[in-house]
């Protein structure tokens, strides 16, 4: 299983009712606390330019207008924000009903867990992955929307155990962006932590661990994956930090976290991909290597994707599409196999 079949799961989730196969909509959104991107897929429903944007458009947002806060709420200016998402999807060339969304990584908990067995049922299975999840939840599991992907475990002596990815947001939370979108008569088909989506860019099938870290909007998320397995998650946020300190303080989490995953996962790391979007400097991999002792690759959206976009749609694309490019790129995929 790799990342194709990951993300569809988690997907399909994402409503609770969704039993058809996942098809990615033409137009996808991220939200972060300090701007919103909206792009289009160029030729999306008549086979042609699969794979590739035809509109990018990015726009600031005030400061409090939205809170990347777990227990919510999340959308702190709701007239603000529709207004900005109606003028993004007007200029991206929104003609569809459905659209896609990346929400920052602070309004989701994610967690693997071990499990000898899952009920069949998916909402009891996702029940007991809520209870399991308890302790890193800032509100009661019964609260949480769940989505989750299951895989055998890689661990020596563990083959019979089933290994879990969740991904869980407070329902409450999740309303409100669904909400959002129905204000400028649109729909999220799905709503998924924007790291998530970074992940179908890494290379598939690498031996050895992989690292990814993410810096985007004064927060950091680290990901461990292990042959398209996610193995551990973190978020830190980091708001009110000068960059430099947001550096600090993400150089320190991800040492903390090699040595935790040689040690107590018994998983050597062959890669280490930084994605950081500003207010991150474009010297952060060469530092971040220095401080790990280690040689750090930046994870940049892949260049065909933006081949149709203006030259200024390529700049944006450059600097803050990575996610996106998961996202489409998981697509593709899903497409050829």
């Amino acid at each position: 299983m790799d990342w194709k079949d990951q993300l569809k799961a988690l997907w399909k989730r994402a409503t609770w009712t969704r039993t058809a196969d996942f098809t990615l909509p033409g137009v996808l959104f991220e939200l972060q606390p300090d701007f919103v991107m909206a792009a289009r897929l160029a030729g999306k429903g008549n086979g042609d330019g699969q794979g590739q944007l035809g509109r990018m458009v990015l726009a600031p947002l005030e400061l409090d207008a939205l809170a990347p806060s777990p227990s919510g709420p999340a959308i702190l200016n709701k007239s603000l924000l529709g207004k900005t998402l109606d003028r993004l999807a007007i200029a991206a060339g929104n003609g569809k009903a459905r659209v896609g969304v990346l929400v920052p990584d602070g309004v989701a908990r994610v967690g693997v867990f071990p499990f000898e067995v899952l009920p069949a049922n998916r909402r009891e299975a996702a029940t007991l992955i809520g209870w399991r999840m308890r302790e890193n939840l800032p509100f009661g599991p019964e609260e949480a929307r769940i989505s989750y992907q299951t895989a055998k475990s890689v661990e020596v002596g563990k083959e019979g155990e089933i290994e879990v990815a969740a991904v869980a947001m407070r329902s409450s939370v999740a309303a409100e962006f669904e909400e959002i979108f129905e204000s400028i008569n649109r729909s999220s088909a799905l709503i998924l932590p924007s790291t998530m989506a970074l992940l179908a860019l890494l290379p598939r099938e690498e031996a050895g661990g992989q690292l990814l870290v993410h810096v985007c909007a004064n927060a950091a998320t680290l990901a461990v994956v292990d042959r398209q397995r996610l193995r551990f998650w973190r978020t830190r946020d980091l708001a009110g930090l000068a960059p430099e300190q947001i550096f600090i303080q993400t150089a320190a989490e991800a040492a903390r976290v090699v040595a935790s995953t040689e040690d107590r996962l018994q998983l050597r790391l062959a890669r280490t991909w930084l994605c950081a979007r500003p207010p991150a400097t474009e010297s952060w991999a060469d530092d971040l290597g220095r401080t790990l002792g280690r040689d750090v690759e930046l994870l940049q959206p892949t260049p065909e994707t933006g081949s149709l976009l203006t030259s200024d749609d390529r700049i944006v694309y450059r600097r803050y599409g990575a996610p996106l490019a998961g996202l489409i790129a998981n697509e593709v995929l899903n497409g050829r196999n």
